[in-house]
C-alpha cells in the first residue's frame, strides 16, 4: 500500500520540520552570541541571492513585512526573513553542532522496533552525497527546518522539551499501565543545562506570545490558559 499503513510516523517518517526549527536556530544563535534581545532584522519581505528569492511567509501570503524584528517577535510571528538572517550569522556546521546537542540526527532510544534518527546536514554530507558544494540558500532553508534537514515527530518533541528543560533530554519511554510508570531517563551522553536563563526566557517569552493575540498559532485555537508553543506548517 502506498500509503505505508504500518508506519510509525511519530519515530520512523522522517520530514522537514519546517518553523518548529527556529526555536534550534534562535538557541544557536542565541547560546552561540552571534545574537542577543537587542538585535534586530528589518523584515522586507524578500531576500535576494543572485537569481534566487527566498521570502516571509507573511509577504508571500499577505504582501506585508513586519517592521524591525527581534528573537522575541522572530517566534511570536514565525518571521522568516529574521531567522534567514540568524542562520547566516551562524553557518550550516553551528546549526547543525546546535540540532545534535538538541537530541536532532539521532535515535532517542524510546523501547520500539524501527525508529529512524533523520538527517542533520553539513557541507561535508553536501559534497559526498549531491556532489555539491554548501550554499547561502541552503543555509536560508536550513534556518527554518526546510531543505535536507530530516526528523522525526518524536526528534521536535525532544528539542522542544529540551529547550525548556534547559538542555536537559530525556528518554522517552511507553508505559502498558500507570503501575509501570518509570522516572523519567536522561538521554546518555545528552543531559547538559547549557542554557542560560535570560536565553530561556528570551525563546519563552516568543513562543508565549506566538499563542497570544497577534502571535501565528492565536487564530487556531482559543487558549484559556497561558500556553508555550511554536507554529509548523510543513
Amino acid at each position: 500500500n502506498q500509503n505505508q499503513p504500518l508506519l510509525n510516523r511519530a519515530i520512523a517518517g522522517m520530514y522537514p520540520p519546517g518553523s518548529t526549527f527556529k526555536l534550534v536556530t534562535a538557541t544557536a544563535g542565541l547560546e552561540e552570541n552571534k545574537i542577543d534581545e537587542r538585535f534586530t532584522v528589518v523584515d522586507t519581505g524578500v531576500l535576494q541571492v543572485g537569481a534566487f528569492s527566498f521570502g516571509n511567509w507573511y509577504f508571500l501570503q499577505y504582501g506585508r513585512t513586519e517592521g524591525e524584528v527581534d528573537v522575541i517577535k522572530g517566534i511570536k510571528r514565525s518571521n522568516d526573513i529574521f531567522f534567514y538572517k540568524v542562520a547566516e550569522l551562524l553557518g550550516v556546521e553551528s546549526l547543525s553542532s546546535m540540532a545534535r546537542k538538541l537530541g536532532a540526527g539521532e535515535k532517542t532510544g524510546i523501547d520500539l522496533f524501527g525508529e529512524e534518527k533523520g538527517l542533520v546536514p553539513t557541507d561535508e554530507w553536501k559534497k559526498e552525497a549531491i556532489g555539491e558544494q554548501w550554499y547561502l540558500g541552503d543555509t536560508y532553508h536550513y534556518g527554518i527546518g526546510q531543505g535536507y534537514l530530516l526528523t522525526t515527530p518524536l526528534q521536535v518533541n525532544t528539542w522542544t522539551q529540551a529547550i525548556l528543560n534547559r538542555g536537559e533530554i530525556y528518554q522517552p519511554h511507553l508505559l502498558k499501565s500507570q503501575e509501570s510508570r518509570v522516572l523519567p531517563g536522561r538521554q546518555a551522553g545528552k543531559s547538559q543545562e547549557f542554557l542560560s536563563e535570560k536565553n530561556f526566557s528570551l525563546i519563552r517569552q516568543g513562543m508565549i506570545e506566538s499563542c497570544s493575540p497577534g502571535g501565528v498559532a492565536w487564530p487556531l485555537f482559543e487558549f484559556k490558559v497561558t500556553v508555550a508553543c511554536k507554529t509548523g506548517t510543513a
